[in-house]
Parts: structure tokens; C-alpha cells; sequence
């Protein structure tokens, strides 16, 4: 390669910062040992030769394009490290300004737990009317559990991940709680099992507190608190100790140490009975505790299934394959309600004893396929002629294929844990109607058992005054399911 005396000097920067490649290298090595002019300036770095005098250069294309692209190379590069350093500049930025937020959510939080001291005055007290000091209190400190879990760094977010309840809490359920116990106490209805569950549910918010007093302060240490790792894992303990007692009180008013789920195995004979399905096809998940205490999800292997309360070993829904649609002949209504009581005896047992109320066709079914029949029933319990009531029509609702009888879908009370118990209740002799006020037996969130009560029927389901006891004529509540 023959190169001009312009063009070895003009790459006279490259050749000294060693950037030229070996071919031109040697190109520009070859000229120096013939050319004392560029040698001289290769040495001295000064130009001895006037470019006027000498001839017009020529560049070969691919030397030109080769320095060219050289020289894209190194902006590119230049592009990068100053890219590279505003995306730093970026995500540290986002970090300290995360932290921060985080530094004022622990302010909060720890301020929350240490007002929830008030539940004495709250609830241990009958001059204290309303509950709404509290439960303001309560959503106080999930604003400010919600900000906490949304500032984590991705170390926090890690360990959350790992951890049963996701730093959550069901403040409704809490909420409940505390109002059942308000409720008990004023009414003289105290027991060891409300002592018990205050006095847990007080200890948890004050360890929950006395522990997080070392976050707390390491999140106020001035630069070191910006490296200061929350210990999520041991927070979520608190969580899980208060949702367990808030689900086992106010759904059956135990403590949680009474609450005995069952095993994998017992699941899976009672749903092989109720149903009629093979037990090898059934498949098991345990949902959530965040969403869904102590519930399983079931599939057999067409994954057709359901879900399972373990506590109760009560099936709370179903949906099965009845096969292809068809435009075969239909049963009769008789038949179909023999049908409905063999599934309503394999999910319950035959000692309970529930009326079948017929709904006629596809009850709240929108399907567009005219070949789609199925007779809609729901189940009402009855004890000595009374009938359970529950609010917002949560009845037992299921549907039998009308083709061939078999069960499509079944949905289980959500506001009775199960029915299992109603066959060993015996309630007092009433009336079934005192003046506008009729007889019914409801799932009491007081007792956690099924009660008769006398229903105000022109007061709304939440109200009080709306259900009085038929053995105490007392104040009740019913039960509902958070």
C-alpha cells in the first residue's frame, strides 16, 4: 500500500496513539524509512514539508472508510460511558428518592402502632360508643403499610416475595374483630376466649412495635440509612399472628391454637365422595393466606375443579364437565330434583336437612347457545322449621346439566362456614313471627355458631337492632365473610 506525503502526516494522532490498524501501520512505516520530510515529522512532531509543493494527494476509499468508521467507533463510545452515566445518575437518583419516602412511611407506621394502644379505651369501655377512633386509627397505619411496601428497595421486595402473607393485613376482618369484642363486652357476654384473643392481639401490636423501634431508628441515622435493609421477614410474622386471630375469632370465635386445617389427604376423600371423582385425578393447591385462608384449589386432570375450606373440609365451588352441548330430550322437574338432593346429600350428609328450591332454568346464566339447559336450585337450611337467613342473597346456588342430571356447577354459602353443625343445634321453642319481627336462624359473628334470632325485616343487613336473640333477647350479629 503506496501512501501520500498529506495522509501519512494527517495520521500522524492515530500512529502515536497505536489506533491504525497493522496494514496501514506498516503502510506508514514503509513510507518513513523513503521520506525524510514525514520522518522528520513523525520525530519532531513539525510539518517540513509545504503541502503546496507537493502532489495532490490521493486516499485510497477503503482507508477513508476505515477512519471514518474509526472515528464513529470512538463517538459511540464516547455516547455510551455518557449514557451509561446519566442512567446511573437515573436510578440513584430513583433510589434515594425511594428511601426517603420510605424514611417517612416508617415515621408513620411507627407513630400508627403506637396509638393502637387505644383499643383499652375502645374497647373496654361502655362510655365509648363508637368504634370509629380505632378503625381510623387502623386505616392510618394501612396508608401507611401501603407506602412502605410500594418504597421498597429490591433486596426488601425479594424477601417480601418469600414470606406468607406479603406484609398484608385484612383490616377488615381486624375491624370486625374489634367490633364483635365491643359488642360481647358491653353486652355482659365477656368470656375467657375474648380475654384471651384481646390481650394476644394487644401483644402483637406492641411486640410488632418494640421490634421495629431498631428499623425505625436505622432509618433515621443519617447517610447509613440509605444502605439500611428492613428485616421484612420478621415483620411478616406480626401479619400472620393477626390475621390468624382475626380469622379464627370472628369466623368461629376460637383462638387460632384451636383451629386444626386438615390434612392434604382427608381433602382429597372428601372431595373424591361428594363428587364422585377418581382420587388419583384430583390435584391440590393451597391458595394465598392474603386472599384465601386455609382454602385450596382442586383439579382433576380434565381441569375441571373447585375450591376446598381445609378447616371445615367444606367444597365452597365447583364446576364440572357435563359434556358437549346437545339438543337431546329433557329430563322432568321431578327427576331433576332427585338428582339435586343425591348431590346435596354427598356434599353435606344426609342428616342435614336443606329444602330444595327450584329457579327454574339457566338461573343468572347469560349463555348465548340455545342448546344450553341446566335447572338452577338453591339449598336453604332448616332446624325445627327455621330457615337460615344470610344477607345480600348468598344462598347455596347450584346447576345439573338438564340433559343428563349431572352437576355443572355448585356454589356454597360464602357467609356459613359450613353446615356441618347444624344437625347437633337445638334452639329454644318461638314463635315464628312476634309482631313484624320473624323467627330465623343466622351464623352469629358473636358465638360462631348458628343461632335463632328475631329479624327486623325493614332494617338494612348491617344495622343494629336488626337480629335480637330468641334464648337472651339480646343484641346478635351476623357473620359475614371478608
Amino acid at each position: 500500500m503506496k501512501l501520500e506525503h498529506e495522509v501519512v502526516q494527517d495520521l500522524y494522532p492515530l500512529y502515536i496513539e497505536n489506533d491504525l490498524t497493522s496494514s496501514v501501520k506498516t503502510a506508514i512505516d514503509e513510507h518513513l524509512m523513503e521520506c525524510e520530510a514525514c520522518r522528520k515529522f513523525y520525530e519532531t512532531g513539525e510539518k517540513t514539508v509545504h503541502i503546496t509543493e507537493m502532489e495532490e494527494p490521493t486516499v485510497s476509499k477503503s482507508l477513508d472508510e476505515k477512519i471514518i468508521l474509526k472515528m464513529k467507533l470512538n463517538r459511540l463510545r464516547l455516547i455510551s460511558v455518557v449514557l451509561a452515566g446519566i442512567l446511573f445518575s437515573m436510578v440513584f437518583t430513583d433510589y434515594i428518592n425511594k428511601r426517603e419516602q420510605l424514611f417517612m412511611a416508617t415515621d408513620g407506621y411507627y407513630d400508627a402502632l403506637q396509638l393502637m394502644d387505644r383499643m383499652d379505651d375502645m374497647v373496654k369501655n361502655k362510655e365509648q360508643i363508637s368504634l370509629q377512633p380505632i378503625e381510623m386509627e387502623i386505616s392510618r397505619f394501612l396508608e401507611y403499610n401501603i407506602m412502605l411496601k410500594d418504597n421498597l428497595n429490591f433486596i426488601e421486595e425479594y424477601q417480601k416475595k418469600s414470606t406468607e402473607f406479603s406484609l398484608s393485613l385484612n383490616t377488615q376482618r381486624l375491624n370486625a374483630m374489634l367490633e364483635v369484642m365491643k359488642i360481647r363486652y358491653n353486652l355482659g357476654r365477656w368470656s375467657e376466649t375474648d380475654e384471651s384473643a384481646f390481650h394476644a392481639l394487644k401483644d402483637y401490636f406492641q411486640n410488632h412495635r418494640q421490634d421495629f423501634i431498631e428499623d425505625y431508628e436505622k432509618t433515621h441515622h443519617g447517610y447509613s440509612s440509605y444502605l439500611h435493609i428492613l428485616d421484612v421477614k420478621k415483620m411478616d410474622k406480626f401479619y400472620e399472628n393477626v390475621n390468624l386471630l382475626s380469622y379464627s375469632y370472628t369466623r368461629f370465635h376460637k383462638m387460632p391454637d384451636r383451629i386444626q386445617p386438615m390434612r392434604e389427604s382427608e381433602l382429597k376423600n372428601r372431595i373424591a365422595d361428594a363428587l364422585v371423582i377418581d382420587r388419583d385425578e384430583i390435584e391440590l393447591e393451597k391458595e394465598s393466606p392474603v386472599n384465601a385462608m386455609y382454602v385450596y384449589h382442586f383439579e382433576n386432570r380434565n381441569g375441571f375443579g373447585g375450591d376446598i375450606d381445609a378447616v371445615t373440609g367444606q367444597i365452597t365451588n365447583y364446576v364440572g364437565d357435563t359434556g358437549p352441548l346437545t339438543n337431546g330430550p329433557i329430563m322432568d322437574q321431578e327427576e331433576a330434583e332427585k338428582k339435586a338432593r343425591f348431590y346435596l346429600e354427598k356434599i353435606y350428609g344426609k342428616d342435614i336437612n336443606l329444602e330444595v328450591v327450584s329457579l327454574g332454568f339457566n338461573f343468572n346464566s347469560s349463555a348465548n347457545d340455545s342448546r344450553y339447559k341446566v335447572y338452577s336450585f338453591k339449598a336453604v337450611p332448616k332446624v325445627q322449621g327455621y330457615s337460615l337467613y344470610t344477607p345480600f342473597e348468598t344462598e347455596t346456588y347450584f346447576n345439573l346439566n338438564a340433559r343428563n342430571g349431572e352437576l355443572e356447577s355448585f356454589d356454597h354459602n360464602r357467609h356459613v362456614p359450613s353446615f356441618e353443625q347444624l344437625n347437633q343445634v337445638h334452639f329454644p321453642a318461638a314463635s315464628d313471627i312476634t309482631g313484624d319481627k320473624q323467627a330465623v336462624m343466622i351464623y352469629s359473628a358473636l358465638t360462631g355458631n348458628f343461632e335463632l334470632v328475631f329479624m327486623e325485616p325493614d332494617l338494612e343487613n348491617f344495622e343494629e337492632g336488626k337480629f335480637i336473640s330468641a334464648k337472651t333477647g339480646l343484641e346478635e350479629k351476623i357473620y359475614f365473610e371478608f
